[in-house]
């Protein structure tokens, strides 16, 4: 299984529920960590390869096209593990991306915001590019326009990247932050504090994925929690099926999330709500 960052706390349940399923079919599971580096995959599907692995789950968000193209060339039988792929035939579990979206941009606008920004992950990614398509969807099915300058591309999936996407926005006064995951909530987080800007009282907050620190936050997080162990589960069975050919029901199932409200969402103050 290649992942992108084992440090990231989003992947362990997927990688744990993977292992359940393909030992309870009598596989074991590889491990390879990547840091999202062509040349680390690469190097990886390369020893995968010299170990005669049965097949491959791929959780690595930006591998490259050609790289891809060559494992299906190979007839490696692989299954993609939260991400799409252009090529339709190319079996993968998935985030319903829009769904959670529009969930998202629902609770935010009926507690009475307008002013929604989103921090999205990088646009090269599927999961990045879905939630943010998802945002400016929802935007419009609730009446409100997708402003540019409540948008911002963050670098990574990380804190850090979440920090300065939030320092940029903070500067358009959105009144709720939607950010495509909880490491990107996070950074924003941090941001908010050191401008003085108090959460939810002047801004509420939204992450995705529900990564087990964000209920311990100060405030704990609204978030929409992902179905990790279950993701990983149905990957690593797809993935047998293909490698024993078994008949395939679909190629391409996508999981939905769960809008778990906590305390860092709440109505904007009466000045900046929506007069109907």
């Amino acid at each position: 299984m290649l992942v992108p960052d084992i440090t990231n706390p989003f992947f362990p349940p997927i990688i744990r529920g993977a292992e359940e399923a393909a030992r309870e079919r009598g596989y074991e599971l590889v491990l390879c960590n990547t840091d999202d580096e062509t040349e680390r995959e690469k190097a990886s599907l390369r020893v995968l390869r010299e170990r005669q692995a049965d097949g491959l789950l791929i959780a690595t968000s930006r591998m490259a096209d050609a790289t891809l193209a060559s494992v299906r060339r190979e007839r490696f039988p692989f299954v993609l593990v939260n991400r799409g792929s252009r090529v339709p035939e190319d079996p993968a579990v998935e985030v319903n991306n829009a769904r959670a979206a529009s969930e998202i941009v629902a609770h935010l606008v009926d507690l009475g915001h307008t002013r929604i920004a989103h921090i999205a992950g990088p646009l090269s990614t599927t999961t990045g590019a879905e939630r943010a398509a998802g945002y400016r969807d929802a935007l419009r099915a609730h009446g409100l326009t997708a402003d540019v300058t409540l948008t911002a591309e963050a670098a990574a999936y990380s804190d850090d990247a979440g920090y300065a996407a939030a320092k940029h926005l903070l500067g358009a006064a959105p009144t709720a932050i939607f950010a495509a995951n909880d490491l990107l909530a996070l950074g924003a987080l941090r941001a908010a504090r050191e401008s003085g800007v108090r959460v939810p009282s002047d801004l509420s907050l939204v992450g995705v994925n529900d990564i087990p620190m964000v209920a311990l936050l100060d405030p704990p997080l609204t978030t929409a929690r992902v179905p990790q162990r279950e993701m990983g589960a149905i990957a690593a069975q797809m993935l047998i099926g293909l490698i024993e050919r078994e008949p395939m029901a679909e190629r391409r199932v996508l999981l939905d999330t769960k809008l778990v409200v906590r305390g860092s969402t709440a109505a904007p103050r009466s000045s900046d709500r929506r007069v109907a």
